[in-house]
């Protein structure tokens, strides 16, 4: 575990051998990018095939500080259910990032993929994590590789987009680490006066705050406000997703697959990890405003991205109001609806992640986004328009593809939470938005298809007349008669074709990648539920709810 972490550190420490050799650069960015994807799916394999009542993977716990002095920090890792599949995820998708990024990638291509690959440890850390120190570290970290890959790398307002990104996440994080550092210290508090130490180990303070619940329930609930900051801009939860969208259009295309696909869902994670385990009470006070805000961000983010004439901007806005779906089953806080949210963590990775690539690569060719200055291209580019329309059918939760999966189950568990949970004010008041949810699907299928018949069907309609630059040649330069526009080459193939596998593999099997998380969050939202029926008077879920493989089997 600690060597997959490690090899995307040594290959960016590699990059300062390679300098400004973009060919070097590139080949050694791949070769650690590939080496790392396959021992972490090695090592995700290992914990699928573990039973399921001992799905976790220790890896190393090494003191940092040790406890003689008053304070237990050690370097410790492992995986679980929670954490598997975005770690695995997580390899994978720096793969694509390469790959996309093999012929855009002119100026400073050393520290430009040096960059890349200190994103990659970082993510790869904060999904293994089990100290709190050492994830606040990792969380930390992933922001300053990104912050230097918009701001040299981006486009126009690249400048903007970098120190709005960078403020917005870094003053929600110093909220975050004061809320966590409560939850050190009211542990502390509860030891016996003769041995306390302050203990930053998540597994041990989670078995504690279960045993013994922060009281009362007011200083809970400002802890859980601080890991709000920092979690909800994260993801982002609307009305904290106004970075997005700027950071998004701005940033290069390997920033967009790898911000899409993992940086956002270490906000979700956050919840998973912390907020709902360590902080049950405050999280049962707060979840029907956190419900409606995540179905306001389901609904804003596609009315918003129906009104964009840039399909990267399009997409960006998707991210919101997908990543409010997450938001809605996380806190609808049954099995379903959770299992669901931490499925369509990974869904929203694999889609958006090739939608985006794919974005970038028609920017290569015609240098535009624009939706009007397209039409027709499925004609000219018939493998790219193939991937669009999977890619776009996993995005809007086409049966057999993955997004169904996570979809149907996020709803369900939703609409399981508002209305067979009577009698219950709970209940009662979350009617509307399983109801306002569903729309969200709808809204979905409008934008998504409506930008693929717009760009890729109907008369043939291409920038510069369909031709790389307008006057000149395939670089830019001299006064031949430019070439016309290719197809998808072999490298953009190969970086599409594993998302594309997942996406299916997840569709028709579900419960294969279900299966090691159900543990983990089925703790997780049976710890909530006391909490539940002590501030709304609700009968306890669990005797009577759905797990997740029940769900899909009666769904098919």
């Amino acid at each position: 575990m600690l060597t997959t972490i490690l090899l995307p550190l040594l290959g960016a420490l590699g990059m300062i051998a390679v300098g400004g050799n973009r060919q070097s650069a590139r080949w050694l960015a791949l070769g650690t990018t590939l080496l790392t994807a396959f021992v972490a799916l090695a090592l995700v394999h290992r914990l699928v095939m573990l039973p399921r009542d001992a799905a976790s993977l220790a890896g190393v716990s090494w003191p940092w500080i040790a406890p003689a002095t008053g304070v237990d920090i050690r370097f410790s890792l492992g995986l679980d259910g929670l954490s598997v599949w975005m770690f695995g995820l997580s390899a994978l998708l720096m793969i694509t990032s390469v790959l996309v990024s093999w012929e855009a990638i002119r100026e400073r291509p050393g520290l430009f993929y040096a960059m890349l690959l200190l994103l990659e440890t970082g993510c790869l850390g904060v999904f293994a994590a089990r100290d709190i120190i050492v994830f606040y570290v990792f969380f930390e970290f992933t922001l300053i590789p990104l912050f230097i890959l918009i701001g040299i790398w981006g486009s126009e307002e690249r400048r903007h987009a970098a120190m709005k990104f960078f403020i917005y996440t870094l003053a929600g994080s110093l909220l975050t680490f004061l809320g966590l550092l409560g939850i050190v210290l009211w542990d502390f508090n509860c030891q016996d006066p003769a041995s306390r130490v302050l203990n930053f180990s998540i597994p041990e303070l989670s078995a504690s705050l279960a045993a013994t619940p922060i009281r009362p329930v007011s200083y809970q609930l400002l802890i859980f406000l601080a890991l709000f900051a920092g979690f909800a801009i994260k993801v982002p939860l609307f009305p904290l997703h106004t970075w997005l969208p700027l950071a998004h259009v701005q940033a290069p295309t390997a920033g967009s697959v790898f911000l899409a696909g993992i940086l956002l869902k270490i906000g979700t994670y956050g919840f998973f990890r912390f907020s709902i385990p360590m902080l049950p009470d405050a999280t049962a006070l707060c979840v029907p405003w956190l419900l409606w805000l995540s179905v306001i961000g389901i609904v804003y983010g596609a009315l918003v991205a129906l009104a964009q004439a840039d399909i990267k901007r399009l997409i960006a806005y998707s991210s919101v109001s997908h990543l409010g779906f997450c938001m809605l089953g996380m806190f609808a806080l049954n099995r379903l609806g959770t299992q669901g949210a931490a499925l369509q963590m990974v869904n929203h990775g694999i889609s958006t992640g090739g939608l985006f690539a794919l974005v970038g690569m028609l920017y290569e060719r015609y240098h535009t986004r624009q939706i009007d200055q397209f039409g027709g291209l499925a004609r000219r580019l018939p493998i790219m328009a193939f991937f669009m329309l999977v890619f776009t059918l996993s995005s809007i939760g086409m049966p057999g593809l993955n997004g169904f999966a996570g979809e149907i189950m996020i709803l369900a568990g939703m609409f399981q939470r508002a209305w067979l949970d009577e009698p219950s004010w709970l209940g009662t008041s979350l009617q509307p938005v399983s109801i306002l949810a569903v729309s969200g699907v709808v809204l979905g299928a409008w934008y998504m298809l409506w930008l693929v018949q717009r760009v890729f069907f109907g008369p043939l309609r291409e920038p510069h007349g369909g031709h790389a630059h307008p006057g000149g040649d395939a670089e830019g330069k001299g006064h031949h008669e430019p070439a016309p526009i290719a197809d998808l080459n072999f490298r953009e193939i190969m970086a599409l074709v594993p998302l594309a596998v997942l996406a299916l593999w997840i569709g028709l099997q579900p419960n294969y990648f279900l299966g090691p998380m159900q543990p983990a969050l089925t703790a997780i939202s049976d710890a909530a539920q006391p909490a539940l029926r002590q501030a709304y008077h609700a009968p306890l879920v669990s005797t009577h709810e759905l797990t997740a493989a029940e769900g899909l089997s009666r769904v098919d």
